[in-house]
Parts: structure tokens; C-alpha cells; sequence
């Protein structure tokens, strides 16, 4: 059973690979995800900014624990540790 988590996905404008991989990561897992675009979505751009000091995408974020970069073995490996427990 998936973990109870919330995860926050901050992409930008453009299709920039990385963006798509992320979320391709996300959806192939069957993670649930709310997107903020950092450019249009002023709020989301804030976000950021205030947990990484910088306005860098793809950046995950799942319960604060944030990894900026599409880097899918750190994602993994904060998915699966907010599994760890849960049922």
C-alpha cells in the first residue's frame, strides 16, 4: 500500500527533459503529485525559494524533504523511505 505523503513537484516553463522525466517518474509509480509551475504560480515560486534559496526545477518535495534536480536515485530513495512504516 502507498504511503500517506504529500508530494509537491516544481517544474517551469518549456519542456525541458528533465520536467518530463520527473513527472514520468512520478506517474509511473502511481504517486500522486501536485505541480507548481515556479514562473507562474508566484506562490510556488515563494515555496522554494524559502526551503532551497534558489528557483531551481525539477525539484521534489515530499513531506520537506526536498531534492533539487531530477536525480532519480535520490528520488527513489526518498519515496521509499517515506514508505518505510506505512501501511
Amino acid at each position: 500500500m502507498m504511503a500517506d505523503y504529500h508530494v509537491t513537484l516544481y517544474t517551469g516553463p518549456g519542456n525541458d527533459d528533465d520536467v518530463h522525466k520527473a513527472r514520468r517518474f512520478l506517474e509511473e509509480r502511481g504517486i500522486q503529485y501536485q505541480e507548481k509551475d515556479v514562473v507562474e504560480h508566484k506562490g510556488g515560486r515563494g515555496e522554494l525559494l524559502h526551503h532551497t534559496g534558489r528557483a531551481e526545477y525539477p525539484t521534489i518535495n515530499v513531506d520537506g524533504h526536498l531534492v533539487v534536480g531530477f536525480f532519480p536515485e535520490k528520488w527513489e530513495h526518498l519515496v521509499k523511505h517515506n514508505d518505510v512504516g506505512q501501511t
